[in-house]
């Protein structure tokens, strides 16, 4: 994706700041609203990139997480989940080293 991908939303943002109550009194500068619009789509790019990110590297844990056995599964309290809990991933594995060096 790009900024560019962003550029309708981000306008809309930026023009939304016009309807603000403390700004609904001024007229639209249209170069400063597409300057902010500019600068609105880069975050949201960026925002969108980490969201992917975070996507990609969690379907690695889970894949991960599925050789690490049924315990991977189990709530502390002992129900068992339907996706894997990620915070018991490195204990598990932690285990699994220590099994396999000795």
């Amino acid at each position: 994706m790009s900024s560019e991908t962003w550029m309708s939303e981000a306008r809309q943002v930026a023009a939304q700041c016009w309807c603000d109550p403390e700004t609904s009194d001024r007229i639209m500068d249209i170069v400063l609203a597409e300057s902010m619009a500019r600068r609105v789509a880069a975050w949201m790019d960026t925002a969108a990139q980490f969201a992917q990110d975070v996507d990609f590297y969690r379907g690695l844990l889970d894949q991960c997480a599925a050789s690490l056995g049924p315990e991977v599964f189990v709530s502390d309290d002992g129900s068992i989940q339907d996706s894997p809990l990620r915070l018991k991933i490195p204990a598990l594995v932690e285990q699994l080293a220590r099994k396999a060096t000795t």
